[in-house]
């Protein structure tokens, strides 16, 4: 059999789940990702050794495609600035809160990229533990450890923040 026809046979199961995940990642960009990803994984097909675990393989090579696309723009979700801020409204406001989406994406940032890529999948993207470990490829329990501290790193990192904010 063919690559081609091997990676149509594995892939068109799961296109529906990968497609969600690519949602999940890159918004309205899901489209442009996902084939991104599909050529990706065209291509490395011979590396893939058991065809039962096509779908978190193709998994991962979709979430490093969509990393590699946003090494340095890869924003943590700061929608929740507005429960955080004060209210007021009007330019001073949204002034801060953008002040206060970028010391939060700095802290993420400065995340080891275990750290990073474990609390971005689980607190910012919604997977469950084990989800993330299929694609990062780790066991759950080191999943949870790295949220874990990757939490822990950043409550220490934005306390001075949560003080200004009067959330501390």
């Amino acid at each position: 059999m063919s690559d081609f026809r091997r990676f149509e046979r594995l892939v068109l199961p799961v296109l529906g789940d990968l497609h969600r995940f690519a949602r999940r990642l890159a918004g309205d960009g899901a489209e442009d990702l996902l084939q991104a990803s599909l050529e990706r994984g065209l291509g490395r097909i011979t590396s893939l050794r058991d065809d039962r675990v096509f779908k978190v393989w193709q998994s991962r090579v979709l979430f490093n495609t969509w990393r590699d696309q946003n090494a340095k723009l890869v924003e943590f979700p700061t929608d929740r600035v507005d429960e955080i801020a004060h209210d007021r409204s009007g330019p001073e406001q949204a002034a801060s809160d953008s002040q206060t989406g970028a010391r939060i994406r700095e802290a993420v940032d400065a995340l080891p990229p275990e750290q990073r890529d474990a609390v971005w999948l689980v607190d910012g993207q919604g997977c469950g533990y084990h989800e993330a470990a299929e694609i990062l490829g780790a066991p759950p329990g080191t999943i949870a450890s790295r949220v874990a501290r990757g939490r822990l790193a950043l409550r220490v990192s934005l306390a001075e923040l949560a003080a200004e904010q009067g959330v501390a």
